[in-house]
Formats: C-alpha cells, sequence, structure tokens
C-alpha cells in the first residue's frame, strides 16, 4: 500500500528546504578542453589503416588473436596500448581498435 502526502504538505517540505547558492567549481574540478595541440599529439600517437599495406595488415591481425588466444593481451590493449605485448612495442604502431574492428581483414580473420 502506498501512502501519499497531501500536495499542501508537499509544498510545506519544499518551500522549508534552504536553497544554497551555486558556487564555481574549484580549478581542480573544471574540465578543459583538449587544446589544438594535444589533438595533433593524439593523431601523432595513432595510424590510420590506409598507412599500412594489406600484408602487414593480416599480420598485425594475426598477431593480434594469436596474444589474446595465449592469454597475454586484449585486443583492445594490443591495438591501443604501449604495453609489452602490444603493437606499439612491435612495430611503433597505435591504431584506434574501432578501426580495426570495422576492417574486412579483421572480419575474415576472427572466423
Amino acid at each position: 500500500m502506498e501512502i501519499k502526502e497531501p500536495k499542501d504538505q508537499v509544498s510545506k517540505n519544499l518551500s522549508e528546504d534552504k536553497i544554497r547558492p551555486l558556487e564555481p567549481l574549484s580549478d581542480s574540478h573544471q574540465h578543459n578542453p583538449p587544446s589544438n595541440e594535444d589533438k595533433a599529439q593524439n593523431r601523432l600517437n595513432f595510424i590510420t589503416l590506409g598507412t599500412i599495406s594489406e600484408q602487414e595488415k593480416i599480420e598485425i591481425i594475426q598477431r593480434g588473436f594469436q596474444l589474446q588466444a595465449e592469454g597475454k593481451i586484449s585486443l583492445k590493449k594490443y591495438y591501443e596500448s604501449t604495453d609489452s605485448n602490444s603493437l606499439f612495442q612491435l612495430k611503433g604502431y597505435r591504431i584506434k581498435y574501432e578501426s580495426i574492428r570495422k576492417n574486412n581483414f579483421y572480419q575474415q580473420l576472427k572466423q
């Protein structure tokens, strides 16, 4: 059974609540959007699939599946991180995992 307060009681409760003015966030809580320099640096850290030959794409994807099957690294970390078993350590590349997942070679080799 649900108990409801009369509307007058709800209004009374709301008006009794103390309302504090909003205070600006301190510097430690502010989020600064990435600068153009940060964005450029991020683009430099990742390469596009179009810059890699088809044979190299196949080798990279196969190696990622192999390392994942051996339990050494997740596919996302393999492509995007700088961990010891990552693509970065193997070839010096970092590729967005989402772009790899959408690649035809990835889809074919996944099966």
